[in-house]
């Protein structure tokens, strides 16, 4: 016990960096009379963090190994794999119960009705962004596009808070800008459609349609562009019939929401809609307009109503102007 002194255990812990289990083994002595004695004469412990890659460096006996060839290492990776699933149950567990709702409904509530981004939701919640990320790609909640994230980020430091572009660039200026600007994100917008690009993806109502049109040998094309300004869901284009699938909610389904109490994204994608019909008609095309409790409910009706307008077309149209639709 001699041996035990405050400049012996401060050389060997602090300077030389050797763990109380060595020092231990080193002088003698069991690894909890190390311990006294880092008490005993107030001696700073290492955390935790600290402890472990020094360990990792002295006792690293899986260099070189890996779970493919060493059997040890493999059961180790599977133990603390495990083991992290049981953590990550145990604090999901947690956070329903703080919450009250499942975890799935209570990232969709936080990222779609308070318009939370994923960084927001981690501390909220308090989990890890990481897991918030994976958790959102394994339940497959939509995700916003990227713009509305950027756009979310602009504060009282961003260069353009509370202002516009007439009191940078002038009226004139503004307009044109303006106008270039909505023509390349249109243009964009309508490119990443056609060729199903991040962040656009048929939806689940756009995948039951074209399965059953598929399936009734109707012919159409999918995501069908027209003249660079808006794309349509599905078109017959040598029939001029366009169909579209449209959201309960996104699109104000009039038997479950009031046109006088729609939210600001609802009244927008109303505007859109008419207009996009109104556009249509004046060309000549036949709009059908289907909503998404509609199609899961009673798919067979729209198909129906999709055969009629088909059979109303082709008895419109003879022959000469069908063929030169399609040239």
């Amino acid at each position: 016990m001699s041996k035990i002194t405050r400049e012996v255990l401060e050389e060997l812990y602090h300077k030389q960096k050797k763990s109380t289990r060595k020092i231990a083994y080193e002088l003698s002595v069991g690894k909890t009379t190390i311990e006294y004695y880092l008490k005993k004469f107030d001696i700073q412990r290492r955390t935790q963090k600290e402890a472990s890659k020094l360990c990792s460096k002295e006792y690293a006996w899986t260099r070189g190994l890996t779970k493919e060839n060493d059997e040890r290492v493999k059961h180790l990776a599977r133990s603390i794999k495990e083991a992290y699933k049981i953590k990550r149950e145990k604090r999901i567990k947690e956070i329903e119960l703080k919450f009250g709702k499942p975890i799935k409904d209570l990232l969709i509530y936080l990222y779609w009705e308070e318009k939370l981004n994923q960084e927001q939701i981690s501390k909220k919640i308090g989990f890890d962004r990481k897991i918030i990320i994976e958790l959102m790609n394994n339940f497959n909640i939509l995700k916003r596009p990227k713009y509305q994230y950027i756009s979310s980020l602009k504060g009282e430091n961003h260069s353009m808070f509370g202002k516009d572009w007439n009191s940078f660039f002038g009226k004139a200026e503004a307009n044109k800008r303006r106008a270039e600007h909505s023509k390349r994100f249109r243009e964009l917008t309508i490119k990443r459609i056609k060729n199903s690009e991040f962040p656009f993806f048929d939806t689940e109502i756009e995948k039951i349609m074209a399965k059953e049109l598929a399936k009734r040998g109707i012919l159409f094309v999918k995501q069908f562009g027209m003249d660079n300004k808006f794309v349509c869901d599905f078109a017959i284009p040598f029939l001029k019939i366009i169909i579209e699938c449209d959201g309960d909610y996104w699109h104000s389904n009039p038997k479950m929401y009031s046109n006088t109490n729609l939210t600001h994204d609802q009244k927008k994608n109303t505007q859109r809609d008419e207009f996009k019909d109104k556009y249509l008609k004046e060309r000549g095309w036949l709009i059908l307009r289907f909503f998404e409790s509609d199609i899961k409910q009673n798919l067979n009706e729209c198909i129906f109503k999709i055969n009629n307008a088909i059979e109303s077309r082709r008895r419109e149209l003879n022959n000469s102007q069908i063929n030169e639709v399609m040239k």
